[in-house]
């Protein structure tokens, strides 16, 4: 499937707050979708699992796991880097 707009969701160790954030944009009416979940190897072993959980529930997520955590700016930029739609924009 080819998506027209990716939105990327930078994250690090928050698998609550990260499954309302990916509830909020699944609902979303435009439904041509990349949703792209950067985390910034979370040291809490729920956060890779609840991203994991929502990745193959949805065809729409892609999960971007970095090995290091660099601080958020890195976080940022690999999230736009692994983007490859049109248009893009942050949740």
């Amino acid at each position: 499937m080819t998506h027209r707009v990716s939105i990327g969701l930078p994250t690090y160790n928050r698998p609550e707050l990260l499954r309302q954030a990916v509830a909020s944009l699944q609902a979303q009416t435009h439904h041509d979708l990349d949703i792209l979940i950067s985390d910034n190897a979370s040291t809490d072993p729920r956060s890779m699992e609840t991203i994991k959980e929502l990745a193959a529930s949805d065809p729409r997520i892609r999960y971007v796991r970095r090995l290091q955590n660099d601080g958020p700016g890195a976080n940022f930029k690999s999230v736009l880097d692994a983007a490859n739609t049109p248009f893009f924009m942050w949740a």
